[in-house]
């Protein structure tokens, strides 16, 4: 009994005959070629270009009451649906938003959003009074957006209506998620394509 015993302990201490990474569990289903790093050359791909434009004019009958939970406190936002453009190149969402407290716009901004990279910018902004008073912004810059649970509104806009996995939507698919038709769970149908 006593022999039996030492026998199953030593095959139980007896290390594999095959030498795994234990660091990766699925390395001893890996060939001989896959153990290797990937080596991508990232010169033969064309930096990202920012595509200028013409700024659009603000549409205050098209503004659309947006559903933001952490935008700034006692205020509502609205997305000008006409002004909405994702451009084809550079993989931007550009629009105009308002901020309205009461029925009183607060702020006119053009902006652009980056699904790809969660970042932000503004274009210009318009007088609350006048919005044909537009004033382009000269150095403004991208911006990341803030964390959850921050009062920055970007992170829903794009979580909720302009983005879906970090590639932008169609225009259709914004008008369907601003129009509450976006399904959270197959939204690619909804995306922009790679190959256009």
């Amino acid at each position: 009994m006593m022999r039996l015993f030492l026998i199953l302990l030593l095959i139980m201490l007896t290390p594999p005959l095959y030498a795994d990474d234990v660091t990766d569990p699925y390395d001893r289903f890996r060939g001989e070629n896959d153990r290797d790093t990937f080596d991508f050359d990232d010169s033969l791909v064309a930096p990202w270009k920012e595509q200028k434009g013409a700024i659009p004019a603000v549409s205050l009958q098209a503004l659309k009451k947006l559903t933001i939970d952490h935008g700034p406190i006692d205020a509502s936002l609205y997305l000008d649906q006409d002004s909405i453009q994702v451009n084809k190149k550079d993989r931007v969402v550009r629009y105009w938003i308002a901020i309205k407290s009461g029925e009183r716009i607060g702020s006119l901004n053009y902006e652009g959003l980056r699904c790809s990279t969660g970042e932000y910018r503004s274009y210009a902004y318009a007088s609350p009074q006048s919005s044909t008073q537009i004033t382009p912004l000269k150095n403004s810059r991208w911006k990341s957006i803030r964390p959850e649970g921050s009062r920055d509104y970007h992170r829903e806009l794009a979580k909720n209506y302009l983005c879906s996995t970090g590639v932008p939507r169609t225009l259709e698919g914004i008008r369907a998620s601003l129009g509450g038709n976006y399904e959270l769970f197959s939204p690619y149908s909804q995306i922009l394509d790679y190959n256009e």
